[in-house]
């Protein structure tokens, strides 16, 4: 792992970051000049993802500081048509929900789109939409139950 990816890992580790921006300022005081792109795939990378803290804002955690259920309890609702899927979540909530999704891996799965609080999932051409929302399943409990299938 190069010393960028490390570096982001100590800091997050330390204290609380509750922005890229933040992230970056704290990067240059060590020296590193990175832009957000790179950030954002870094973050992405390390499955670093945002949890609320006390005073309703959020900030980042290293894999295992949020615990899956805790991105199952962020779901308001999955809806599907065709091969996308939207997810919707509490605010602040849909990159983390992402990244759970993305760490997992399906060959389905072409991609997600992360907002604050909508998750955009794309499935490949005939990909058995079903089957995608079981895999689902055990590390997003309760999805199946909140999926609305609108396929035509």
């Amino acid at each position: 792992m190069n010393n960028r990816l490390q570096l982001i890992q100590r800091i997050i580790q330390k204290q609380k970051v509750h922005s890229q921006e933040e992230l970056a300022v704290l990067l240059r005081k060590e020296g590193v000049q990175t832009t957000q792109a790179t950030l954002s795939r870094d973050l992405r990378k390390l499955q670093i993802t945002k949890q609320h803290d006390t005073a309703g804002g959020y900030y980042y955690v290293l894999p295992g500081g949020a615990p899956q259920n805790r991105a199952s309890e962020s779901i308001v609702s999955l809806e599907v048509s065709g091969q996308m899927g939207v997810i919707k979540t509490l605010p602040g909530c849909a990159s983390m929900v992402g990244a759970l999704v993305d760490a997992h891996d399906h060959p389905a799965l072409m991609g997600t789109i992360a907002g604050d609080d909508t998750l955009l999932l794309v499935l490949r051409e005939k990909a058995p939409v079903a089957d995608f929302l079981v895999f689902l399943e055990p590390f997003l409990p309760g999805i199946v139950r909140k999926a609305i299938l609108n396929n035509e």
